[in-house]
């Protein structure tokens, strides 16, 4: 709508407006809007608290030759004031709500499914960590069982090895023992010679 000057209807629609509210709520006329029809509007700066940048709107229906009524006086918002959002109808704000409930459940079922292929990935992983683990630890007893009959064995090398030197020594030692003693038992006479041998002794000292 154009914008046009105040005309002399500018008092009356304050006057108007005085009817509607207080003075302390009333600021400087802000413009005048020509809505057709010897019609127009007169906006004037509100002071209400909480309506920032609202306008008070006076309506003044002015033929020419006749005195001047008011249409309407209302409270509207400016370009810049904090008004409320646009009104949605109950059918569309339930089908929204529908629409985002399905979207959520459809989400969680894809959350609890990759959820599941973690938890099974996972076991899968401790599986294979356990029977790696079991493998390795049969090798390692099996290595130690190698390394330990590796031990044994020349253990009984060397205790073969060591005996035959001394069985030898000691069969060594046992002959000439045997030989000594036959020695000996030659180069003694026996013993009822020995016997007489004493007693003719005896008597030629008699």
């Amino acid at each position: 709508m154009p914008k046009s000057s105040a005309g002399n209807n500018q008092g009356f629609a304050y006057q108007a407006l005085l009817g509607t509210t207080s003075k302390q709520t009333i600021g400087f006329l802000v413009e005048v809007l020509d809505e057709g029809d010897s019609t127009e509007s007169y906006l004037f700066e509100s002071k209400l608290k909480g309506y920032v940048g609202w306008r008070w709107s006076v309506t003044v229906y002015a033929p020419e030759g006749q005195e001047p009524t008011v249409s309407e006086v209302l409270l509207m918002p400016g370009v810049d004031s904090l008004v409320a959002p646009d009104w949605v109808p109950w059918s569309e704000r339930l089908a929204d709500y529908k629409a985002l409930q399905a979207e959520l459940e459809a989400q969680a079922a894809l959350d609890a499914e990759e959820a599941e292929e973690s938890d099974d990935s996972d076991e899968a992983d401790d599986v294979d960590e356990a029977e790696d683990a079991d493998a390795l630890a049969l090798a390692e007893e099996q290595d130690e069982a190698a390394e330990v009959s590796a031990e044994d064995e020349e253990a009984s090398v060397s205790n073969d090895s060591g005996d035959e030197p001394s069985l030898a020594v000691a069969d060594l030692e046992e002959g000439e023992n045997a030989k000594g003693n036959a020695e000996k038992a030659r180069r003694k006479p026996p013993r009822f010679l020995r016997r007489r041998k004493r007693g003719a002794k005896n008597k030629s000292e008699d």
